[in-house]
């Protein structure tokens, strides 16, 4: 009796497994850490946050030479008073895409923060026209930075994520101060190297399966 040999030869499509790996960001942000342009001796600071911010109310560059070490570079932003002072730069954004924001923040026994002063960090998202916040989320905010919490002489960072919403045309990021908590204003926070980031998931290729061949007798 003879043994039939079969060859079996199965053909698998070829399957291409993709995970989403590390997002691709880049800081869109324009003078980021407020170096721009320097405050010119014998001056200690000068009013606004610097090239590429739109600034409101009590904002005020400040450099080295009051008596604070910046988180990095030889000035930093200093915001005081009430609701509500601040600076912000927008871009371009599609609805359903994720932002990512920062900034470092400090305390400073210089100026030590009292009563209900915040620093926050928002985003908002706004319409096409420019300038009117999104009807379905106006805006997100990081307010965890008060009086109460915030750590004296330490630069801290605060950060905050979230996505475009249906209407949204731009995303702003905003650093911003006021007594949002009860007690009323007092002192004043700092910030520095802040950052804007578009998050776009970055494909990666995990695995790849071919053709595959048996053999049986």
């Amino acid at each position: 009796m003879t043994k039939l040999g079969i060859v079996v030869l199965i053909a698998l499509p070829l399957f291409l497994l993709v995970t989403v790996g590390s997002a691709s960001a880049v800081n869109l942000l324009v003078n980021p850490g407020f170096e721009l342009p320097a405050v010119t001796p014998p001056a200690v600071d000068y009013y606004g946050a610097g090239a590429g911010w739109t600034p409101f109310n009590n904002c005020y560059t400040v450099s080295s030479a009051i008596g604070i070490t910046p988180n990095s570079g030889n000035q930093c932003l200093k915001l005081y008073g009430g609701c509500c002072s601040g600076a912000f730069q927008q871009f371009p954004a599609i609805p359903g895409e994720t932002w990512n924001g920062g900034v470092w923040m400090l305390n400073s026994s210089i100026d030590l923060m009292a009563g209900g002063q915040t620093g926050a960090i928002n985003i908002e998202w706004i319409q096409a026209d420019g300038n009117t916040q999104s009807t379905i989320v106006p805006f997100i905010s990081n307010g965890t930075f008060t009086a109460a919490t915030a750590p004296v002489d330490t630069w801290t960072l605060q950060t905050i994520t979230g996505v475009a919403p249906a209407d949204a045309a731009f995303a702003r990021l905003v650093v911003i101060t006021g007594d949002f908590q009860p007690g009323g204003a007092g002192g004043a926070p700092f910030f520095d190297d802040a950052f804007f980031e578009l998050l776009v998931p970055v494909p990666v290729e995990e695995s790849t399966w071919g053709n595959i061949k048996s053999l049986y007798r």
